[in-house]
Formats: structure tokens, sequence, C-alpha cells
């Protein structure tokens, strides 16, 4: 499964984005406070929306101390702007095919509720010609639409969806033969959302030595807290199956392949797992140069990216990765990494990665595999978003069949061309200033 579209509408600082296709790698790449967090938000907000557990929430904006991915505040802090209308607009496609005549839309609208809540003001959710559509009639009272239906099964409370994608039992009991069809359709978003990995811009520093439960963690955490038990469990797994003289596990792969990423961006040679006597504490040991060292011994950027590569090698086919500024930290090379990193997991394993970055070298490395064929550009999207005003301005980057960029912004990365330019300008400078200074000491 993929997602294949997102458009939103009076999306904090988005008035609209337009139809905005999604990838199998994804890059958004801007300026900083330009809206390419929000495009992610919205699919986080959906999810923990989705996840929860309770029911009146048609929208949860977040709790910090409930562990939330998001914490956007009030509806009145995520509405763009009141000239633009009072409803809030969320839109997205999935496909397991990647084509847009084989995915489920998933379309909402919300507007200002009850002490500063979201209240449902339409949802439309399924395949085309397919699933259902409701619009609110008034307070809590909703018209239900099923497949091609031009004419609703009527209004009802009953047809209220629940935490904006499931229908109560009552719903379904009502519907007869009929419920069948709605009953099936909330589970495939909820699926689908599950499907996300989300791993945040700010991500946990190493600590010295950590507790082993003896399980491999289903997931590493926002903050990636989770990623270095994951390659305790997959160091420890290996660790026994070499002492019982038995062929690796599959779960011994991660911290393989982790090392394996870490020594091609010449930050180390080797992952171990060192247990500390008889204790379920173990150690995460990085090897360079010779030298065996504690994670928390290393340069920050090790620590950083390691939630980066594991998230994307612990990901399993179908899944969706987000992450945020992947290359904090790093050295030009690594970031560069980053972009093979994406683009071979994606296509060798069926994952799905949106990355907002600011690595200048990560998309570059992108353009060469794109000349390289190594990804197609109907595989890889790349936008840039800048704000324009009070609003955010979306420009998809078209690449052309060796990488280059035909519609580039100004001042994309800076003004390089002007950054040459005064550096030729002083060089010449200098050297003027030389040959006087010389030619005054011959005199």
């Amino acid at each position: 499964m993929m997602l294949t579209h997102l458009k939103l509408e009076n999306f904090k600082i988005w008035k609209t984005t337009g139809p905005m296709r999604l990838a199998p790698v994804t890059l958004l790449l801007g300026t900083n406070s330009s809206g390419k967090s929000s495009l992610i938000q919205s699919l986080l907000l959906i999810r923990q929306t989705v996840k929860g557990d309770d029911r009146n929430l048609d929208l949860n904006f977040g709790n910090p101390e409930a562990g939330d991915s998001v914490t956007l505040g009030r509806y009145s802090d995520v509405v763009t702007n009141h000239i633009y209308g009072d409803q809030i607009g969320i839109e997205f496609r999935w496909s397991k095919t990647g084509d847009a005549a084989d995915s489920i839309i998933f379309s909402a609208k919300y507007r200002l509720g009850p002490a500063g809540s979201a209240t449902i003001d339409s949802l439309r959710l399924g395949r085309d010609g397919q699933g259902f559509m409701v619009q609110r009639r008034k307070e809590g009272i909703y018209r239900l639409w099923l497949g091609k239906e031009r004419i609703s099964r009527r209004q009802s409370a009953d047809f209220r969806p629940i935490r904006s994608f499931a229908f109560s039992p009552a719903a379904i009991e009502r519907l007869k033969e009929d419920g069948s069809r709605i009953a099936e359709i909330g589970p495939q978003l909820l699926d689908e959302l599950s499907r996300i990995i989300y791993l945040g811009p700010v991500r946990r520093l190493a600590q010295r030595d950590y507790i082993w439960n003896g399980r491999m963690p289903t997931t590493i955490g926002d903050d990636g807290n989770k990623a270095v038990e994951a390659l305790i469990a997959s160091g420890v797994a290996g660790n026994l199956a070499a002492k019982k003289r038995k062929p690796a596990p599959p779960e011994a792969r991660l911290i393989v392949e982790t090392g394996n990423w870490l020594k091609r961006m010449e930050l180390a040679d080797e992952l171990s797992v060192k247990q500390l006597g008889s204790s379920t504490r173990c150690e995460l040991m990085i090897k360079r140069d010779g030298e065996t060292s504690n994670i928390k011994d290393v340069g920050v950027g090790v620590s950083q990216v390691l939630p980066v590569i594991v998230a994307a090698l612990h990901a399993e086919p179908g899944h969706i990765v987000i992450i945020e500024e992947p290359e904090s930290h790093l050295h030009p090379l690594a970031e560069s990494l980053l972009a093979e990193l994406f683009a071979t997991v994606s296509k060798e394993r069926g994952v799905q990665f949106i990355i907002e970055t600011h690595s200048e070298h990560l998309f570059r490395r992108m353009q060469t595999l794109i000349a390289k064929k190594d990804v197609t550009t109907p595989h890889c999207a790349m936008y840039f978003v800048e704000r324009d005003g009070k609003q955010a301005k979306l420009l998809e980057l078209i690449a052309d069949e060796v990488g280059r960029i035909k519609n580039w912004p100004k001042n994309f990365f800076g003004d390089a061309l002007g950054e040459s330019r005064l550096q030729a300008e002083l060089a010449i400078k200098y050297q003027k200033e030389m040959r006087l200074k010389n030619a005054d000491l011959s005199d």
C-alpha cells in the first residue's frame, strides 16, 4: 500500500495545496516555517484521530501527555484564515498498486465545534463509485449516501461518523444488508494509517546501556527511542545463533545491514552488542578504525542517524516512513547516502518514504540516482515549499531524464551563482593586491 495523493485546504499556513502527487519516494524541500511540516502533520492528525479511543473527537488535535505525534492546539490554531472560510479540508488517497484508478479516498471537511474542537461537516471514504459520503445537516444530524446513489438514506444522528472513519452499531443495523458495505471501509483506513512510521526532527540521544526485554520492538517511536533496542534485539539474536553454531535468524539482519550503511557513510565499520554479565542490560558498541567504543562515546551524528536507518530497514513492505530532517548532525557524504538508502529500500522492499529535508547533498544525490536510472521520475516526487506572504506555495520540481530540474526556483539552495561570482571577484582583487605588493618590494 502507498499514499498517492494529498490535498489540504485552509489548514494552518495552507490556503490550498492543490492535488499533490505522492510517489514511492517524496522529498519536501524549502525554507524554514514555509509549511513543509504542516503537510506531514495533516496525515499524523488523521492517524491519531482514527487510532484514538475518544468517539466524541472528530479531530484529535493532540495531547502531549498522551504521547500524541502532533499537538496542534485548538481549531482556531489550525484553520488558516477566516478570510478563506471557516472549514478545514484534508484529503488523501492510497492504493495497493500506486494506480489512481485502484485507489481509496479519504476526503473530509471540518468546521468549528464546541469549545474550540472540530466537527465533521462532510466525509467521503472508499473507492470511487463505492464507499459512502455523509454530510452534516444540523448539529449532530447527518445525511448518508452509499456508493453511486443520488438519493440519500435520509438523515439521522446514527449517521454521524465516529472519529472520522467508522459508524456506530446502530447505523450498521439500520442499513440492514447494506450495513456491511460501510462497516468494512473504516477498518481499511485504520489499517492504512497504522502502516505509517513517523520519525520526528528531534531524536533521542544515545544512552550508555539499555534494558532488553527479550523481544524485538514493534515500533521505534516518534523520537527513535526504540531504535537502539531494535538493534540490540537483532544483535542478541545473532550472538545466540553464533554461540549455538546455527544460521543467523532473519531478525539478526537488522544490525548487520545498519552497520553496512554506517560503513558506507564513513561513520562506523561495524555494530555489535555487549551484554553486561547475566543481566538484561546491554551496550551498543561501535567499531571504527580498529577501536570499539560505546555508542555514548562517539559523535552525536551516529546516534541521530541510527533511528533513520533503523526506521527504513525495520519497515515492512507496504509501510509508509515519514521522516523530518534525516540529515541532522551528518557530514555531506552521509547526507547524500541517505538518498540511496531511501531509494534502495523503497525499490527493493516496497516501502514508501516521505522526507522533509533541508539537505542539498541528499537532493543532489537523488538527482544523480535519476540520471543513473536507479530511480525513475515516476518513482520520485520532489516539492519546493515557500512562503508567499501569509500563505504557503507548493511547486513540484520537474526533473528530466538526467536529473536536471526544469523549473529551478530562485535561490533554491541560496544564491550559489552569486557566491561563486563574489569569490571570483575577491580572488581577482587579492591577486591584484599581491602583484602590487610584490612590485613595491622589488623597487
